[in-house]
């Protein structure tokens, strides 16, 4: 993606998370984006995890922030709305995720960027778009959407998921509303005003549970990792020095998952026949291949289940995770000495003369 949008200048007047997402991923396309914040700092550079130095940029605000040029500047007083004027008249994307009685005092009224700026594809993240006068961080918007609510176990209180889900997930939306709108001005010259709303993003990415909810009437009920419609998907095999979790999503998966354990008698029982019932028997099912799965070791029962070609997952902690071979030179990138995560999972393919390049 390097280079894809090279010559694009956005200026990214947004704080915290989605919206400072969406302008490193820009960044990291080639684009110049320059990242303003007010007098005291986008409050993220206080947000430091306990034991975090405190003598370099936190970690939250690195995650969200690298590969942009930043100025600090007052767009409240009367020279810093002239700074703002100066810099949109170049501008092709703007971020932002202000209340509209800041957009009043800036100048950045979208019906009047609009008239003053036709060409500009201005992007503006809010919190409730229901209402919108409400503060929204994420986790109430976790609450408000129903994660909350269908995460954790049954027997324990509903959880907060321990990433910022509704800001990445808002800060995609983001990306598809910049890139929908550098085509709409491709098209016909014209930029576009558009709103992402954290609300709507947690919403729209219940996805099968809200659609299972509104088919069916039935409310989704924590299950711990379990998938409501799929068994065994989600269950954790225990293995003699660690866990794997499963992903069965077929009757083929099953009877190789049961081979591989020594445990074809399963295959005979009319309990586990079909994905219907072993959903409906998920526990004395994951109970048997429990017994069977504990003489493993997890590495050589994560090798023959692969062979078998039955979806199953290591259990790994983040920095494990991280530390998979080709994941640092793939999805890491370092600035100033501080390595984060890149923005994107995208990696473009080009085609030459046949010949496939990466």
């Amino acid at each position: 993606m390097n280079g894809l949008l090279q010559g694009l200048k956005v200026l990214d007047l947004s704080s915290v998370l989605a919206g400072p997402l969406t302008g490193s991923f820009l960044a990291e396309c080639g684009a110049d984006v320059l990242k303003v914040e007010a007098p005291g700092g986008d409050v993220t550079r206080t947000w430091r995890a306990q034991g975090e130095a405190t003598d370099q940029t936190s970690a939250y605000f690195s995650s969200a922030n690298t590969g942009k040029r930043i100025a600090t500047c007052d767009l409240k007083s009367e020279r810093g709305r002239a700074w703002l004027r100066d810099q949109l008249a170049d501008t092709d994307v703007l971020l932002q995720n202000m209340k509209w009685r800041d957009l009043e005092r800036m100048g950045l009224l979208p019906h009047e960027l609009r008239t003053s700026f036709p060409s500009l594809v201005h992007i503006r993240l809010v919190g409730h778009d229901m209402d919108p006068s409400r503060l929204a961080y994420d986790v109430v918007i976790q609450a408000e959407t129903g994660f909350m609510s269908m995460n954790g176990h049954p027997d324990k209180p509903p959880a907060r998921m321990p990433v910022a889900l509704m800001d990445v997930l808002a800060s995609h939306h983001m990306r598809a509303a910049v890139l929908g709108g550098l085509y709409q001005r491709e098209k016909t010259g014209l930029g576009w005003y558009a709103e992402v709303s954290l609300l709507g993003s947690g919403l729209t990415a219940l996805a099968n549970q809200g659609t299972n909810a509104l088919i069916n009437g039935k409310t989704p009920q924590r299950q711990g990792s379990s998938h409501p419609n799929i068994a065994p998907y989600g269950d954790l095999l225990e293995c003699a020095d660690g866990q794997l979790v499963l992903a069965v999503g077929s009757d083929a998966q099953f009877e190789g998952l049961c081979r591989t354990l020594g445990m074809e008698e399963l295959l005979s029982e009319e309990a586990f026949h079909t994905n219907a019932e072993r959903v409906v028997h998920r526990a004395p099912l994951m109970d048997a291949l429990n017994e069977a799965s504990k003489a493993w070791a997890w590495k050589d029962l994560h090798r023959a289940l692969h062979e078998a070609r039955v979806p199953a997952g290591a259990v790994l902690d983040v920095m494990e995770a991280l530390r998979q071979p080709g994941v640092e030179a793939r999805y890491v990138v370092e600035e100033e000495g501080l390595k984060r995560l890149k923005t994107s999972a995208i990696h473009v393919g080009g085609f030459q003369a046949g010949t496939e390049t990466a």
